[in-house]
């Protein structure tokens, strides 16, 4: 269970509980598209011994985007362009970074529990979870704003 809430810290929660919200959707739009280049990297032929899977990759010689084949772990890639399958795990990485420390900034201002910290934590690894920890838990941080005062602005 919760502690009570400090009505000063309204305004710093209101703040941070925008920032969670806007984390959570970015970071878990981005793992959804993380998810789809990892099953595209999945997406394996064997032709004539080895192993091919795909990329996805921007600007490169073949087109603005395109499924590019890749051999034995990156062999074959093109010299040009942005590989966006890379870019998309890199941007999720630090999406991730923000997503904690919204979570973190969230859970020392409305006095959570350790445990509530770690689930809403794995919405930035498990993929659609994100969004259900954002509805739950921005529902309770708004209730329990509420009991001590807090009016939402429209």
């Amino acid at each position: 269970m919760s502690k009570p809430l400090n009505p000063a810290s309204l305004p710093a929660i209101e703040k941070a509980l925008k920032l969670y919200k806007v984390s959570s959707f970015i970071t878990g739009g981005f793992l959804l598209l993380l998810m789809a280049t990892w099953a595209l990297r999945r997406l394996e032929v064997v032709t004539n011994g080895a192993t091919v899977g795909y990329d996805l990759w921007a600007f490169g010689p073949n087109g603005l985007i395109t499924l590019e084949p890749y051999i034995n772990e990156g062999q074959g890639l093109p010299e040009t362009g942005l590989n966006l399958t890379v870019a998309i795990l890199v941007i999720h990485g630090w999406l991730y970074v923000l997503y904690l420390f919204a979570d973190f900034r969230m859970w020392t201002l409305m006095r959570w529990s350790f445990g509530r910290f770690l689930i809403i934590a794995s919405g930035g690894i498990v993929p659609f979870l994100s969004f259900w920890t954002e509805r739950r838990y921005a529902k309770i941080a708004e209730e329990q704003m509420r009991a001590v005062g807090w009016e939402p602005k429209n």
